[in-house]
């Protein structure tokens, strides 16, 4: 049987060519147009030339052609294509096919050309005798595998490939590269002899895909055909059988690693003529995988030097070996071949012996421990050093994945308990909290229990962020209380960086308690105007300081904002810092209303994000992201970061998620966004919640429920919140506006005089706060209860105190309410303030709040140029920046971010806005526009 005819047996591929795409080559459709099977598809050259050697031996001159190449390629099948075009030609056709096992039947070859009868057993006396029918008719005499023929057949051919040029006889044959049989002396004297050696070649990506296309129905998607077109890499035996796995098994069978039984049989018949050493070299580089190169798998299947490089030159002939020098997609089937065929060594001891070797000459930990991974078996104390230095590697490449992988590897060696034990629990739990935080916790738990001193203790305990550890089991949080006790309640900044650290986690957790909040205040103020922040753990302590003083409003928003920029103008942006308690400097500055070096901070720490390995910090970059373009108005393209911080698992994580909660409440909040504020909810009710995500998500459902007209309930429910966060302490109508909204219900019950007494006690809370988006969104909550005159002059001061915020939305909507009132009343005007809120809604991205001020402006609307097109927060910065003249250095330097960021802003910021330069943007950016 042919190695297609094969194939095409398993598949039940028919033998024309599906009615598919033809265009998948010019070859391809040059034979498809002939009528020819698929199995010639791309085969149009070497039909070329045999055409061309069947009219010289119709003309008289004889050819001899020699089809070589590795398994599986097509040669027998081509080598069938002769027949027809011979006998439509007029030629004679004489067949044979050669077989290793009967090699010992003499002359079996020649008696399948002529007549068993006929033939003379004297080898020298064949050439003779076809040369006597050639006289009667031209020939063509086809041999398929002329490497497992018999002696004396061979013989014969031997003698006849040399007069063959003499006579009307086309001679073709095909030949296995690799095969042993083809190193006889016979077959070598034959194949230099041929007049021209046919070597076809891999099947096109087009072909490939007209293939799966034709055999699985022209559903079938890119992905299967490129799955396809990998695992086989054109290789029609290796395509088909995938198809005929896929059929049998189904479409998943294609991307488990098939090892079709078709194709293994096939690769055992072939593989049994194979010495030893071939064997042994296929095995191990099945088991080292893809990544082995052919030294090291000679190396660890024990061959000679000499062996391998006549094992390597045979594997590749037969197309084992891809171009890298490694197993190619084929290695699971080939595999279960060599295992059939001879028994080796099991995966441990060669993944072992290969890690031994490559540490004995030098080699990364890298490259060690991915062998070493992979034995489950004891390993020596070289093997656990090579497994934390590789994991420590891992994580500075972007990995925590592989490096969490090595180190539950060292773990199996590891002591029950001591210090090894605790450090490689504490290196596992540094790598987990990147992609799992429950993990993280729980490993960090149990290492501390297993260390003795305080300082091992703090360094282990500080690996996780403040917010994480607020959220985790009660013993590590009384652990954290513990150490601190051992330090000491309050120390000097200039203590050690753990000690400091500590301090801070240990804050964060007296936060949700009214004494400890009014404690971290106090702190803050002991540290004077200017504290030092020359260390990461004395900028990571402010961070929680000034957190605690936002929640408790205690110290004027200007003052929060100029500390936490300096902590920024000091800290390295890098994605890192989510593992710390600064990601808390975001909710300071958002609720001080100044969030523009945040948002440039932010741009540089993703510019600097090496990989996205770590799926907690993308998460909780997004997630601070989300937060900066909602507190400046970009609300569509808030709700875009934000549901990309969701789909990482932002809502979905037993610990830290209280970040992405909190962001994405708010923003559902704000945007009235019914799907969102559903799955917030849903997501928010499984998670254990600190203070302010409970209090956001209050609020959402309270908003809710008011839309569908169930104010009583839940109006109650608010109240009750707010008597909680008055006890707790915090009074910042920034972070929890709860009073704005409790007097919007009490209005809609008719509950005048309450609706009243609390906007007047959120108005008066903004006020000692001092953030412009609170006063502006307490004003505007005023008017929209208030009536006549008072309601338009708070209108007014609600639009002048936004026009300083960095919320451009809130003063969108102050310009649309105003707009309205003024319409209402008789009064003229409204279109001014319409067209700027329909300016700054466009400024902002915010497609409801243009369709609503659309709506108001009426056909005026449709003639109305959008005055600025969206520019994100640093962009805007950066546009502001560059409209006074400064340099693109002086920009950068302001801004903290490089010059090729700055060029890349202002090409984006001309392109939005339609201008040539930076000396038409006065005309389209106000003075008054900076966000």
């Amino acid at each position: 049987m042919t190695t297609i005819e094969g194939a095409m047996q398993m598949t039940g591929t028919r033998g024309a060519a599906p009615d598919l795409d033809r265009s998948a080559s010019s070859a391809g459709a040059t034979a498809s147009a002939a009528g020819e099977p698929w199995a010639l598809w791309e085969r149009q050259h070497e039909l070329d030339t045999v055409d061309a050697a069947l009219a010289a031996t119709r003309a008289g001159s004889g050819s001899l052609l020699v089809i070589s190449g590795p398994l599986g390629i097509g040669k027998s099948e081509l080598l069938s294509a002769c027949a027809p075009r011979a006998r439509r030609s007029g030629l004679r056709v004489l067949r044979a096919s050669c077989a290793p096992q009967e090699r010992d039947f003499e002359l079996g070859v020649v008696r399948q050309l002529l007549d068993p009868a006929a033939v003379d057993p004297v080898p020298a006396a064949v050439p003779s005798h076809i040369a006597g029918l050639s006289a009667d008719s031209p020939l063509l005499i086809l041999v398929d595998d002329l490497h497992a023929a018999d002696s004396a057949s061979l013989t014969c051919l031997d003698e006849l490939s040399g007069r063959v040029a003499s006579m009307p006889v086309t001679l073709a044959v095909t030949v296995l590269d690799g095969d042993p049989g083809a190193e006889l002396p016979q077959v070598r004297r034959i194949s230099d002899a041929a007049t021209q050696v046919l070597r076809p070649g891999l099947l096109s990506a087009a072909a490939v895909r007209a293939l799966v296309r034709g055999e699985l129905g022209e559903r079938v998607g890119e992905d299967l055909v490129t799955a396809c077109r990998d695992g086989s890499a054109g290789n029609p035996l290796f395509l088909m059988s995938m198809l005929s796995e896929a059929r049998t098994a189904g479409l998943p069978a294609i991307e488990a690693a098939p090892r079709p039984a078709g194709l293994r049989e096939r690769l055992v018949s072939c593989l049994r003529e194979q010495p030893p050493a071939v064997h042994r070299l296929l095995q191990t580089a099945a088991v080292l995988g893809e990544s082995a190169d052919t030294e090291l798998v000679g190396r660890v299947a024990g061959l000679s030097e000499c062996q391998h490089v006549d094992a390597v030159r045979v594997v590749r002939q037969l197309g084992l070996l891809n171009s890298e020098s490694c197993l190619g997609t084929a290695r699971q089937v080939v595999r279960a071949a060599v295992e059939e065929l001879a028994a080796g060594e099991g995966r441990e001891e060669v993944h072992l012996r290969a890690a031994r070797w490559l540490h004995h000459q030098g080699h990364s930990p890298r490259e060690v421990a991915r062998y070493l991974v992979e034995v489950a078996g004891p390993v020596d104390e070289w093997a656990l050093r090579v497994l934390r230095d590789a994991a420590e590697d891992e994580l500075d490449c972007g990995a925590p994945e592989t490096a969490a992988a090595y180190l539950r590897r060292a773990l199996l060696d590891s002591a029950p308990d001591g210090e090894q034990r605790a450090g490689l629990l504490v290196e596992l739990a540094t790598a987990e909290r990147a992609f799992d935080p429950s993990a993280s916790v729980r490993h960090v738990s149990q290492s501390v229990s297993m260390l003795d001193s305080s300082h091992e203790r703090a360094a282990a305990l500080s690996r996780l962020s403040p917010m994480m550890l607020a959220t985790s089991p009660a013993p590590i949080t009384e652990m954290i209380r513990e150490v601190v006790q051992d330090f000491g309640e309050e120390q000097d900044l200039s203590s050690l960086d753990r000690v400091l650290r500590m301090e801070a986690r240990r804050r964060y957790l007296m936060i949700e308690d009214p004494l400890g909040l009014a404690d971290n205040v106090r702190r803050l103020r002991s540290l004077g105007a200017n504290p030092p922040l020359d260390s990461a753990a004395q900028r990571e302590l402010l961070a929680v300081l000034l957190y605690a003083a936002t929640v408790a409003s205690e110290i004027g928003a200007s003052e929060v904002a100029r500390l936490a920029n300096r902590v920024l103008e000091r800290e390295p942006a890098h994605t890192t810092h989510v593992h710390t308690g600064l990601p808390l400097l975001a909710n300071a500055l958002v609720a001080a209303d100044a969030p523009g070096k945040l948002s440039a901070w932010l741009d540089r720490a993703r510019e600097r994000q090496q990989r996205n390995g770590d799926l907690v910090a993308r998460t909780l970059l997004c997630t601070e992201r989300g937060l900066v373009l909602m507190s400046t108005g970009r609300l569509d393209q808030a709700l875009s970061v934000t549901r990309e911080a969701i789909e990482l698992g932002g809502l979905g994580w037993e610990h830290g998620n209280s970040a992405t909660l909190l962001t994405v409440a708010f923003l559902a909040l704000e945007t009235a966004d019914h799907d969102l504020a559903g799955r917030v909810l849903e997501g928010g009710a499984a998670s254990k919640n600190n203070v302010c995500v409970t209090a956001a998500l209050r609020l959402l459902k309270g908003s809710v429920a008011t839309e569908r007209g169930e104010v009583g309930p839940e109006l109650q429910s608010i109240l009750d919140l707010g008597q909680q966060l008055d006890h707790w302490g915090m009074r910042n109508p920034a972070l929890c506006p709860w009073r704005g909204m409790a007097a919007m219900m009490h209005h809609r019950l008719g509950n005048v005089d309450e609706a009243n007494e609390l906007v007047e006690q959120e108005y008066e809370l903004a006020q000692q706060w001092g953030a412009p988006v609170a006063i502006g969104r307490a004003l505007r909550t005023h008017a929209v209860l208030s009536d006549g005159g008072k309601e338009l002059r708070l209108l007014r001061e609600a639009i002048s105190v936004l026009g300083r915020s960095a919320n451009r939305v809130e003063l969108a909507r102050a310009h649309l309410l105003y707009g309205r009132r003024l319409r209402a009343t008789g009064r003229s005007g409204a279109e001014k303030h319409f067209e700027e809120a329909r300016s700054l809604a466009i400024e902002c991205g915010v497609q409801r709040m243009i369709d609503r001020t659309n709506a108001e402006l009426g056909g005026q609307a449709a003639a109305m140029p959008a005055r600025a097109p969206l520019l994100t927060p640093s962009e805007h910065q950066v546009a502001m920046l560059a409209r006074t003249g400064r340099t693109n250095d002086e920009i950068a330097r302001e801004a903290r971010i490089t010059s090729r960021t700055v060029e890349k802003h202002l090409t984006k910021i001309y392109r939005k806005l339609g201008v040539a330069g930076r000396a038409e943007l006065a005309d389209v950016l106000p003075a008054g526009s900076v966000g």
